[in-house]
């Protein structure tokens, strides 16, 4: 007869069974499962080790499954999603042992025992393991005193170099510190302060995707703020030499842009990440400095060409060696106040008191530009709005900005009410509209594309924002009266 376990749907508890079936003592369900299970907490997380080969287990559950089956034989691992819409998809892992040749780097993985791969995990509570073969189906494997730092609420790593060897375990043990109110261990607190010199040296890709899931956790906000209080952002910030930056999260507006977005743009390509990164750079952030973190974050940086290889020849400067006199050659003049670093083939050039960020790495100088900062560059824009604007003038106003930003604005109770209706205005409505006549109605009339029908075209559609004309007809006589405006 099979064990019930608590907390465990019967469903999962079922698929559990067949995998002991299969794989006998070889098989454990190990980490975030098993961690939530004792938390009395749902998840849908099932990572498996297997002692031996966890590809033909999986394998053979896919078939059992009528699954769908992904396997990566260079990591020995598989994932396999039943056919049954109703069971999550169950990752196989080859119990492993992991060497670190070196601070923050990748480790080099080799095959090993369930208790090698328990000992190479973060913390003490993501090192617990349940047993899934009939004769002991359910018993928690704790070779790390795990069990017992989930009751006193405590965040334990497994060895004193846990931080040098991975220094992106910061960022998830103030993580799962904020998300089940526990502590970090005052050990490890000390710990964390030696690794710190390390974390900007990991590449920017690394460090970003860990922001990321910070800030889909429920209490983002107080995690940013834990993250603070341990200098993350200050080394990060002082390492890649962007001075004053802070970073505050208001989980509170990003959540209400989402969820906003989510009801009235149903039809839209909105991306609540870009939200989550534009509330984290806060209102007080410079422009260039969310432009320089983005671009070593590699956060949708945008190169703008501003000299080429060819244009900086011809004033003879070569953009492979950056130097201030060289910038004052091709018209733009540094600060003393300027950071220039070489870095994996990349010259970063931030000049704090000029407020610009540049980049070159292959013999022409790039501005960086990036969506990120797109609220930043709304609230400024805003600020000296009238209430008298005319619906054809917001229209010009907003339509630069992704949408993102504009949602964030129409939600953002530092930004006085009537400019958050007239932002909700142009999303609900003025974006929506389309002209009554358009450039293949002028052409249609004998005229020719140019400056001139451009302007024409717009003064036309502006007419049609603001109410001044109602319909097509009304559009042509208007047309008229601009030419004979001139």
């Amino acid at each position: 007869m099979r064990k019930m376990i608590p907390n465990i749907p019967e469903p999962i508890l079922n698929l559990l069974y067949e995998i002991g079936e299969v794989a006998g003592k070889n098989a454990y369900l190990v980490g975030g499962f098993v961690r939530d299970l004792l938390l009395k907490r749902p998840s849908l997380d099932i990572d498996i080790v297997v002692e031996g080969d966890a590809i033909r287990v999986a394998e053979t559950m896919s078939e059992r499954w009528n699954g769908t089956l992904e396997v990566h034989p260079q990591f020995g691992t598989a994932t396999v999603t039943p056919e049954n819409i109703d069971l999550p998809k169950v990752d196989f892992v080859t119990a492993r042992r992991e060497t670190y040749q070196g601070a923050g780097t990748l480790p080099i993985v080799q095959s090993g025992t369930l208790t090698d791969d328990l000992h190479r995990r973060d913390f003490s509570i993501n090192a617990l393991a349940m047993r899934l073969d009939i004769n002991a189906f359910g018993t928690i494997v704790d070779e790390t005193g795990g069990r017992e730092d989930l009751e006193a609420g405590i965040i334990r790593i497994l060895h004193n170099r846990s931080f040098i060897d991975d220094p992106t375990r910061i960022f998830r043990a103030t993580r799962y510190a904020g998300r089940y109110d526990f502590r970090i261990a005052e050990t490890d607190e000390v710990l964390i302060q030696e690794a710190l010199p390390i974390l900007p040296q990991l590449s920017g890709e690394r460090i970003r995707n860990e922001i990321d899931s910070v800030l889909l956790e429920k209490h983002a906000a107080k995690i940013v703020e834990h993250l603070t209080q341990l200098g993350v952002w200050e080394i990060i910030a002082t390492d890649w030499n962007i001075i004053s930056a802070t970073f505050t999260y208001d989980a509170k507006k990003a959540e209400q842009a989402v969820s906003w977005a989510s009801t009235h743009l149903t039809d839209e390509t909105f991306q609540p990440e870009r939200v989550r990164w534009m509330t984290l750079f806060g209102t007080d952030m410079p422009i260039y400095q969310i432009e320089a973190i983005s671009f070593r974050l590699i956060l949708e940086p945008q190169l703008q060409r501003l000299v080429s290889r060819a244009q900086a020849m011809k004033r003879g400067v070569s953009l492979q060696k950056i130097t201030a006199h060289g910038f004052e050659k091709l018209g733009f003049p540094l600060s003393k106040n300027t950071s220039i670093e070489h870095q994996n083939g990349m010259w970063y050039i931030i000049d704090n008191d000029n407020m610009k960020t540049y980049v070159s790495g292959d013999g022409h100088l790039y501005r960086v530009q990036t969506p990120i900062a797109a609220y930043r560059q709304l609230q400024q824009v805003l600020t000296p709005l009238q209430e008298t604007v005319k619906p054809s003038e917001i229209y010009q106003l907003l339509k630069p900005y992704p949408i993102e930003a504009l949602v964030l604005g129409s939600v953002d109770a530092t930004v006085p009410e009537w400019k958050r209706k007239k932002i909700k205005e142009y999303l609900l409505v003025l974006r929506k509209i389309q002209p009554f006549i358009t450039g293949k109605d002028l052409i249609a009339s004998g005229q020719k594309p140019g400056e001139t029908f451009k302007t024409q075209l717009w003064k036309l559609f502006a007419a049609q924002l603001d109410g001044e004309i109602t319909k097509k007809g009304e559009g042509y006589s208007h047309l008229q009266k601009i030419k004979n405006n001139g």
